[in-house]
């Protein structure tokens, strides 16, 4: 038996890692050693607790089935060490990437089912998709802005000069036509 003193600061050795859908867990710090897996597909809701015996004296990491079975992990003394084994658990699923199911198994029907945890892939359509957009949407704001800058014609088709034009006005009743007038008159017409 592995005794510690309380008052000294104690480092675990306890490790856990993710592979092929199983969680594996290594205690070495453990009353008795074990390293110990669990298949993440069959325990979809099942929890990791430490508890401690009616004396207080030995702290077990178990697993808590959704049935309510408690299956014992590993007893440790020292109730840090048992929860820095929970810990190396939760640190191992929280940053698990890819399939929890092996690829090469399947289900009782014969279909391939996968849980992605942490990961999302992206399709090459939905990239190819992205980037047509954004191409068609810089091509219409840079002709928006090209028509905007453009000269304007008038709706005759014919570009006006400094000023708007106007149809010659009528002489008045007394005048001729090809008589001289003044050019206060004639600008007074106008």
């Amino acid at each position: 038996m592995l005794k510690k003193n309380k008052n000294s600061k104690q480092s675990s050795n306890a490790s856990a890692r993710i592979v092929d859908g199983k969680l594996i867990l290594s205690l070495p710090d453990a009353e008795t050693p074990v390293v110990w897996q669990m298949d993440l597909t069959q325990s979809k809701a099942s929890a990791l607790e430490v508890r401690k015996d009616d004396e207080g004296k030995i702290f077990t990491l178990t697993l808590k089935t959704p049935k309510g079975d408690l299956v014992e992990i590993a007893p440790f003394i020292s109730k840090e060490y048992a929860v820095e084994g929970l810990m190396a658990a939760s640190s191992a699923l929280g940053n698990a990437h890819g399939a929890i199911r092996a690829p090469n198994e399947s289900v009782a029907d014969g279909a391939s089912v996968s849980y992605n945890i942490g990961q999302k892939k992206k399709s090459g359509l939905g990239k190819k998709l992205l980037i047509i957009f954004g191409v068609i949407f810089t091509l219409v704001i840079l002709l928006m802005l090209w028509s905007a800058t453009a000269p304007k014609l008038p709706a005759s088709g014919y570009p006006q000069q400094y000023g708007a034009a106007s149809a010659p006005s009528a002489p008045p009743a007394n005048q001729r036509i090809g008589e001289a007038v003044s050019a206060d008159d004639f600008l007074g017409r106008q």
